[in-house]
């Protein structure tokens, strides 16, 4: 008998971060706004960490953004993704001043530059849910 097949994690939207979700889901990048200082932040959270308020508004920002990192994940943190290993995670400065961690696709490791500019794609895992990735620009 075959064991079932590991089940892709997937994030549960919060009050703060159903408007970044309903984003991606539509194919726009949302990013959470303080409606005290005005600073972008990212993830979404309830406490602004510059002036600490509260109130918040989400604003549609560009998709484009520079490699500021990246690293090959040869050991999985979770089951599902071991047939994807190994694959590349990157950090990206975006272009709205925001940074934002999701894997890079279709780039070999002996091309990938710090600097180098990528694009936010989304993947429909769901119907509720839609995760990002990068692709080279």
């Amino acid at each position: 008998m075959n064991a079932p097949a590991p089940e892709r994690p997937l994030p549960t939207p919060t009050r703060e971060s159903q408007p970044f979700w309903d984003g991606m889901r539509e194919g726009r990048f949302m990013v959470q706004h303080c409606a005290g200082c005005g600073k972008a932040r990212h993830y979404p959270r309830p406490v602004c960490p510059h002036c600490f308020s509260m109130e918040s508004t989400f604003k549609e920002m560009p998709t484009g953004g520079v490699i500021h990192t990246w690293t090959v994940c040869h050991h999985p943190f979770n089951f599902f993704f071991k047939a994807s290993a190994p694959y590349v995670v990157a950090l990206v400065d975006m272009d709205g001043g925001v940074r934002v961690n999701a894997p890079l696709r279709g780039v070999t490791e002996a091309d990938i530059k710090i600097g180098q500019r990528v694009k936010l794609g989304f993947e429909p895992v769901t119907k509720e849910i839609t995760l990002p990735f990068f692709v080279a620009d």
